[in-house]
């Protein structure tokens, strides 16, 4: 195997601990999260159809961090693969995005907020929007262990193996995916959202839907929001959770998951009207997704 060390400078501040585990992401195949020695791991497919084993770390402190990477191959990794990887690493860790904004707003609230100005903000997210889109679809109408049983059968089924290690594969790629019969979606568990991810990766395959293009997208919120609206198998609560992971936090998605923390917090248990729940994150603007994401988890940061 040939090994490549890779580094990447975020912008500061930036705790990359924070940006690599206060979401779920890293426990979704083929990405992983070491919590004893802090290292993120993914069995990465490059454009070039290499399968790499990426172990990602963080030093420094938040104001002057380094991510360091890596990578094991077969072979020596060519320049367009070392571009390629960071450019990946650095879209899943976010860290070239400006929070500063929110972070002014958390030091005016004071309090527990105020340590969110240390560099949390950026949750993790997958190297390409149309594997968000997936394992997104993958959260909606189960439980946390069904979307990880999901997301690895999924793997496991149409993935390609890491060399010298098969048992460990690569999330698969929409043509992959579009060119499975409809059982291998069925025995990868997606139930009735097989047809929605097997359109999906058909759609993107023949160029009629440019996912990685809504990453570099201007348009505004709302109209994004409709656009995603369009994809089969998202309704709104996956169209929050997937404008949070294109950096567009202004949306909050309703669930039972927001029901039950919001009618806890702020108006003890009782029940009420969804848009009253959801009005309470209004005053935080463009950062509502955050606020309410970031006070859960001050809340119990371990859960």
């Amino acid at each position: 195997m040939s090994i490549t060390q890779l580094q990447l400078s975020p912008t500061p501040p930036f705790d990359f601990a924070a940006a690599a585990f206060s979401h779920g992401w890293a426990r979704l195949a083929p990405t992983s999260w070491d919590d004893e020695a802090r290292v993120l791991g993914r069995v990465e497919r490059l454009d070039s159809g290499r399968v790499v084993d990426l172990r990602v770390t963080g030093q420094g402190d938040a104001q002057r961090p380094v991510i360091d990477i890596a990578v094991d191959a077969a072979t020596p990794l060519s320049a367009a693969d070392t571009t390629e990887i960071a450019r990946k690493v650095g879209h899943m860790l976010r860290i070239d995005e400006d929070f500063s904004d929110f972070y002014a707003q958390c030091a005016a609230r004071g309090g527990r907020w105020a340590a969110i100005g240390g560099g949390l903000g950026r949750l993790l997210r997958s190297p390409t929007v149309f594997e968000d889109v997936v394992k997104t679809i993958a959260t909606t109408n189960t439980q946390w262990s069904g979307t990880k049983a999901m997301t690895r059968a999924l793997c496991d089924a149409l993935g390609e193996p890491l060399p010298g290690d098969p048992a460990r594969r690569a999330f698969p790629t929409p043509e992959a995916i579009a060119g499975a019969p409809p059982e291998a979606l069925i025995a990868a568990r997606f139930g009735y959202r097989a047809p929605y991810v097997a359109v999906l990766a058909r759609r993107v395959v023949a160029g009629e839907l440019n996912l990685e293009g809504l990453a570099r997208s201007d348009l505004p919120t709302p109209e994004l929001r409709r656009a995603l609206l369009g994809i089969k198998g998202v309704g709104p609560y996956a169209a929050a959770t997937l404008l949070m992971l294109l950096g567009r936090y202004d949306a909050l998605g309703y669930d039972t998951v927001l029901r039950d923390f919001v009618s806890a917090r702020y108006f003890a248990g009782e029940r009420r009207p969804e848009r009253e729940l959801l009005a309470v994150y209004d005053d935080w603007g463009r950062w509502r997704y955050l606020a309410y994401w970031f006070e859960m988890w001050l809340a119990d940061p371990d859960a």
